[in-house]
């Protein structure tokens, strides 16, 4: 897998068996932080928006719409974290789509970041029919157990139809030519529904909540700060087959009608196998 922007830590040749570890996992839109959003702007929404990881710690958490200042303000905020992940624009800047893992729980072993699109190593490209740059960005962490795990985190374009497809074609693509094969995640606003061509396009990858609520309704997760469960559920926690959901649920935290953000996180407890109980 060839990658830009790199940190490589060297990777230890496996000795004996690893054992299984449960684990949680968040995915979590947090709406850009500059969006004239009035009453919901960044400004008055922003300790909602800690409390949700605050209140569950979750050990993995896949950020979308994140801008340097509010990544620097959760990682403040909610102390024991680290992230990576870049930028989605050439020079650097804008939104990312960053992955945050508790350091007591991982270490860092390999992370990255690719672009969406027909040139998925030159930063800041776009692909096909997409109106913004997008990314995926991904890590490969080693639970203090031995265990280890690959995190991919994305968000699709809102625009374009074939944006959205090829880009899930193409990270399926990637998170099935990972190496070492160890389990995977894939966190991410898809911007697409579970009957969609792209989340079909993920048929690799179970969707954890799916496979503990497969006939709940009322699973909306955009809502515009209105709250509510209306609309397609487009925030999604997946795994590979190896990988046991717990527990799962679309996380609607508010306070006196106000909201974190204008996405509910989604959240799911897993067990992840040990080495030797997946494919190399």
């Amino acid at each position: 897998m060839r990658t830009v922007l790199f940190a490589l830590v060297p990777l230890l040749a496996a000795c004996g068996s690893s054992r299984s570890f449960e684990m949680t996992a968040l995915t979590y839109n947090v709406r850009y932080g500059t969006a004239d959003d009035g009453p919901d702007a960044w400004p008055l929404r922003r300790e909602l928006a800690f409390d949700v990881v605050r209140r569950r710690s979750p050990d993995v958490v896949g950020m979308q719409e994140v801008l340097d200042f509010q990544r620097e303000a959760f990682l403040a905020a909610c102390p024991g974290y680290s992230a990576v992940g870049v930028a989605r624009n050439a020079d650097g800047s804008g939104e990312a789509s960053p992955i945050l893992f508790r350091t007591d729980r991982f270490r860092l072993l390999r992370s990255g970041t690719f672009w969406l699109g027909e040139t998925p190593e030159a930063p800041g490209s776009m692909g096909w029919d997409a109106s913004l740059p997008r990314v995926c960005t991904f890590a490969l962490l080693e639970e203090r157990g031995g265990g280890r795990l690959w995190v991919f985190n994305t968000h699709f374009d809102h625009r374009g139809e074939r944006a959205r497809l090829e880009s899930a074609r193409l990270v399926a693509a990637r998170i099935a030519a990972r190496e070492p094969r160890h389990p995977a995640l894939l966190l991410g606003d898809l911007n697409a529904g579970e009957r969609s061509e792209p989340v079909a396009a993920l048929a690799g990858l179970r969707d954890t909540f799916r496979a503990l609520h497969p006939d709940a309704t009322g699973v909306g997760t955009f809502h515009a700060f209105r709250g509510g469960t209306a609309g397609e559920k487009i925030d999604f926690v997946f795994a590979t087959p190896d990988v046991a959901p717990l527990e799962a649920e679309i996380v609607r935290d508010a306070r006196e009608g106000r909201f974190p953000s204008d996405h509910y996180p989604v959240a799911a407890r897993l067990r992840v196998p040990g080495e030797g109980a997946h494919g190399r």
